[in-house]
Formats: structure tokens, sequence, C-alpha cells
């Protein structure tokens, strides 16, 4: 709907055009019938446009014109006056009226041209106000945009090949970036301020193809990296749009570098590391674990995990290893693992996840140590304590076996003469002596393989069961 304030000193007129506006239903009409009553309205509400008849009583149509225009008042303004008075209308143009409308003889051919002329009027107004409001928006954006934007168009030579382009418009992050004012710029040649014509090619293609481009690149005035995109502008000119992603592109060098020095930390450890991904094939290993193994790199890419485990017990040990794909990870876990000679080597795992930015599983990475030689010495100990504890069990039999007989000998010697048992008795009493020195010594050897096995966990593996059971059949 649009709002119209009639003003007319005749309230017949007033009727009339509020009842023949209103009837179309695209108008919603109040009346007033002088300018006084208007300019006091004009205060209080706000309407679309303004009709107002020329001759009235004390302040006419042109002086209401005037009146609201001087109070900065730019509503539409339609006059409408008979014939004979066009020079009149002729100055309220230059006041700044909107529309005029001579009264003719038939007075519903005089509504039907309001009525169109108001439609006219209003939406011509509003289009406009339509295009100030958006070019506004844009001159606000383009002044204060984050990016740094220059305007430029090409200069071509007398064969019509393009060798240059002019400065048009800066906007005022451009300056700050180049730290140079948009007033000493503006009609110059790119080549007059730095010295050569960057982009030509480029920029020329743009123009031809109306197509824009974009490119990264350092700048060594700003000592900062853009992203510089290039857009048609008119017919032979193009916009050039700065985009600071320095801090884009240190994190990624930073990123780069970091990359580069966990891989070499990687394939330069002294442990066996071994990649494997979602799907339990292997993604890398390195060179320690290939001097383990006596597998290459390449050899073990893309292979399944179950190429390094022992055949035999592959599903048992794979079994532990599936695990890590549902985010699990393993810790101190002894699998082992069968090398390319065929030898079987015992390595402790430890692992951990590599995620994807969006916290879902890439990738698992597990460091091993090698306890093969560990695990055959822990064997070996348990042996010798075994083959001791053995020794010594034999030794304490061993010496109550000689005391029997070594009793029924003295018994024996009773029977003799007195020299003789005297001499019997003297070398038993040496030989008992020896035994108990043997006991000391058995007890003794039984401390020492406590504390051995207290303090240097020597025969406490799985083997000291066995040797417990073959110390009670010794027994």
């Amino acid at each position: 709907m649009i709002s119209v304030l009639c003003v007319d000193d005749e309230p017949n007129i007033l009727y009339l055009s509020k009842i023949f506006l209103e009837k179309t239903g695209n108008f919603q009409v109040d009346t007033v019938t002088s300018a006084e009553e208007a300019l006091l309205l004009l205060r209080e509400k706000e309407y679309d446009i303004v009709v107002s008849d020329y001759i009235m009583p004390k302040i006419d149509g042109l002086s209401f014109l005037r009146d609201l225009r001087k109070r900065g008042n730019q509503i539409p303004f339609i006059l409408v006056s008979c014939r004979g008075q066009e020079m009149k209308v002729v100055e309220a143009i230059n006041e700044g009226l909107s529309g005029y409308l001579a009264k003719e003889g038939d007075p519903e051919y005089n509504f039907a041209m309001l009525s169109h002329r108001i439609m006219q009027i209003v939406q011509l107004r509003k289009t406009e106000d339509g295009w100030k409001k958006s070019e506004e928006q844009f001159r606000l954006l383009y002044a204060h945009m984050a990016e740094g934007v220059a305007l430029f168009t090409l200069v071509f030579d007398e064969h019509g090949k393009p060798i240059d382009y002019q400065f048009e418009n800066v906007n005022q992050r451009y300056e700050e970036i180049f730290r140079q004012p948009g007033s000493l710029l503006q009609g110059r040649l790119i080549s007059e301020i730095i010295g050569y014509v960057p982009y030509l090619y480029e920029c020329a293609g743009v123009v031809d193809s109306q197509k824009p481009v974009s490119f990264e690149k350092y700048l060594r005035g700003p000592s900062r990296y853009y992203s510089i995109s290039v857009s048609p502008w008119l017919e032979n000119g193009f916009a050039m749009i700065f985009s600071d992603i320095t801090r884009r592109v240190l994190a990624e060098e930073k990123l780069i570098e970091t990359s580069q020095y966990l891989q070499n930390l990687i394939t330069h450890a002294g442990t066996p590391i071994i990649v494997w991904d979602t799907n339990g094939f292997i993604s890398q290993v390195n060179r320690s674990f290939e001097e383990c193994t006596g597998y290459t790199h390449d050899e073990l890419l893309k292979k399944p995990i179950q190429t390094i485990l022992p055949v035999g017990d592959a599903e048992l040990h794979l079994s532990k290893i599936r695990l890590t794909t549902l985010g699990m990870q393993l810790e101190s876990t002894e699998i082992p693992i069968q090398i390319k000679s065929g030898d079987i080597r015992l390595l402790r795992w430890n692992s951990s996840n590599i995620k994807n930015s969006d916290g879902s599983l890439r990738a698992t990475i597990a460091i091993g140590i090698d306890i093969t030689r560990q695990k055959n010495l822990e064997e070996e100990n348990a042996t010798a304590v075994f083959q001791l504890k053995k020794n010594i069990a034999e030794l304490a039999i061993l010496n109550d076996g000689i005391r029997n007989p070594l009793a029924v000998i003295l018994a024996c010697a009773e029977f003799a003469d007195e020299s003789s048992f005297s001499r019997i008795t003297t070398q038993v009493w040496e030989i008992d002596k020896m035994i108990n020195q043997l006991d000391s010594r058995w007890i003794e050897s039984e401390k020492i393989l406590k504390f051995l096995e207290k303090h240097y966990l020597i025969g406490y593996q799985d083997t000291i069961s066995r040797i417990k059971e073959d110390e009670k059949q010794i027994c």
C-alpha cells in the first residue's frame, strides 16, 4: 500500500480523491485542507508521497513545497494546477518537484492520471532509494574491507597490446598494506610506483576472458604472503584483491618442518617402529625395523600385518593387534615376529593412535623393544639355578650318606686294640669335621640363591615352577 497525503482547500475534491484512489486497492489516503495542517501531520507520520493543489489560501502549493525542502524533507511531491500556470511549475521543479498534473475537464480522467503518476513516482523513488542504499552499502564494504582492493584499467600501446595498468582507486586497507595514500596513486601507472608491471599477463587475461583468477605470492614491500584475486571490472579494468595469508603459510611451513622432523626421528630411531592403517596394512617401517627383521621398507609396504607374525600363532597375536583399530593401545605387550630368515624374535610393543582432524582413527604407530636375548638369558639363569639347587640337594644327601658308614666304622673300631681304635677314631672325627664344613657351605649356598632370586629376579620366571617340581622328586 502506498500512503498518500492529499492537500486541497476544497473538501469535495479531497473526498473524491480519497474515494477514487483507495478504490484501486493500491493506496491509503489521508486528507487535509491546508498546508499548515499538512506540515503538522508530516511531523507525526510518514507518507510515501504528497499531492497538493497549487492555489490555496495563506500558503499555496509552491510555498508548501519550498517549506518542506527547507526543512530537509525530500518526500516526493506532486503539484496539481490549472492550465496557464506552467511557469509556476517550472519554478516548482527547481525547488524539487517530483511531478505535475494539470486539471482537465473530465474528473475521472484526472484521477486516473493522478493514480498513474503517483505509482510511477513512488516506484521510481523506491528504485532510486534502493540504488542509493546499495551504493552506500557497497561503498562502506569497499572502504572497510579486511582485504586490500585496488581498481585498475589496462593501458595499451598503439597496436592494442597491453603494456601497463593504471590506478583508478584503492581502499583503506590497500593503503595500509602498501603504506601509500590513494590520493597519490590515483591516475598513475603501476610501473611508475614499483618500477615494473607485475602479473600483466594474468591481468590482461582476466580482462580478455572476463574470468577471475587467483594466485599466492610473497610481496617484498609488506614482507608478507598474500592471496591475490583478479576479477574483471568495467570494460578494460580489473579489481585486484589482496588477502593476507602470512599466518596460514607460516603455520603450514611449521607443520611441514615438524612433519619432517618427526619423520627423521622415526627413520633414525634406535628401536623398531612400524605403522599400520585401520585395515591392518603396513604403511611404514623404520631402518631399525628393517635391520631387526631383514625385510626392506618396500617389501613390507601395503602388506598385511600377518606377514611378520609367526605362522602357527598368527591369529592369536593378530587379535591383540586388532584391538588398536578400536582405539585401544598396546602397553608392554609381548608379541613375537617372524623375521625374513624364518627365526622368531620376541618384541615388547607399545603403540599410539594417529587420528584425523575430525577425531577418527587414521593409523597406529608401534614401537618395539627386542627382548629375545633377555628372554634367553632368563631361561639360562633359571636353568643354572635349577642345576645349582639340584647339586646342593644331592650334596646334602651325600653328606647324610657318608655319616652312616662312619658310624658303622666307629662301632667296629671298638673291637680293635687300643692303638688301632685311637687312630680310627681320629680319622673318623676328621671326616666328620669335613662333612660339617660341607653342611655349612650348603647353608650359605642356599642363602646366596635366595638373595639372587629376590634382588635379581633370577629364577623367578616360568622355569621356577618346573624347578620346584624337580626338587620335590629329588627330595
